[in-house]
């Protein structure tokens, strides 16, 4: 039987689109906030919701600019900075739950 660490690593992914302004801004808020974690557990990546509709759908994403975390939706809108770092933190030190959920 393993024992969780005392941390978890967590993938920040910035659903976007083509053309789309306040996507931009996200993406610099975004990359800004895991710069100054300064932790090589928390990783970036962006998704394309045109290239990925399938991936975007599971998530639940209406609208672009939207988080997820972890592979979960945390934001379907641009959040604050402190609310995106708030987020991140409190995934950084949460254990981790199975993932997929039966229905």
């Amino acid at each position: 039987m393993s024992v969780e660490t005392e941390s978890q690593s967590v993938l920040v992914e910035v659903l976007t689109a083509s053309g789309c302004g306040r996507c931009q801004k996200i993406k610099v808020l975004t990359k800004g906030v895991i710069a100054e974690l300064n932790d090589d557990r928390v990783r970036y990546q962006e998704i394309n919701v045109v290239d990925d509709i399938d991936y975007a759908v599971r998530l639940g994403v209406m609208s672009t600019p939207a988080i997820a975390l972890n592979g979960e939706l945390e934001f379907s809108g641009p959040p604050s900075k402190a609310k995106l770092r708030q987020a991140i933190l409190k995934r950084l030190v949460e254990p981790s739950a199975p993932q997929g959920k039966a229905n």
